[in-house]
């Protein structure tokens, strides 16, 4: 009963809500603007995850003074709200990238072929690498993909504030029946 009462998960699915609904905001901006895959736009998708496990981190500890926060709570959510967030946004990607604008996946390949040659990799190899990411690169793994991805940087955000979170039980005897 007590671990129902103190459960992540209905924090997690409201603030995984925002955080969502935040970076779909930012996929659009971009999009709109016509530069979908530029950098500025994942470093501010970054602040946005940060902010958004901050923000339910500090929310969940003021709501649960007697209880405090463990780390391992902090931690699981920080993740759980980032894998509702990223399941949010590659929903919205996989529509825009299948529905909406289906040239998106060409030019994420050209994008990506400028960003090999840029690295410095030799044409031969941009030309080696290519065909492969044509092969697998479509609208359903791309955004799972970015599911995966945003969920594993949220788990290592979380890992990360889930230290200045945490809060030691107030009541000493909370917990014991």
């Amino acid at each position: 009963m007590e671990n129902q009462r103190n459960s992540v998960t209905p924090l997690a699915m409201s603030y995984g809500l925002y955080t969502g609904l935040a970076l779909v905001l930012n996929l659009v901006i971009f999009y709109v603007m016509g530069t979908p895959f530029s950098s500025i736009s994942g470093y501010i998708s970054y602040a946005i995850i940060i902010a958004g496990i901050g923000w339910a981190m500090r929310t969940y500890r003021e709501d649960h003074p007697e209880a405090g926060v463990s780390y391992g709570r902090a931690l699981g959510l920080g993740t759980l709200l980032t894998l509702f967030a990223s399941l949010i946004l590659g929903f919205f990607t996989f529509v825009l990238f299948k529905l909406v604008d289906k040239t998106l996946i060409e030019k994420l390949l050209t994008f990506m072929e400028e960003q090999f040659l840029r690295s410095g990799l030799s044409d031969t190899q941009t030309e080696a690498f290519m065909p492969l990411y044509k092969k697998v690169l479509t609208p359903v793994t791309y955004s799972l993909g970015m599911i995966f991805s945003i969920t594993f940087n949220g788990f290592i955000f979380s890992l990360i504030l889930a230290i200045f979170f945490k809060k030691q039980s107030t009541d000493p005897f909370h917990g014991v029946e």
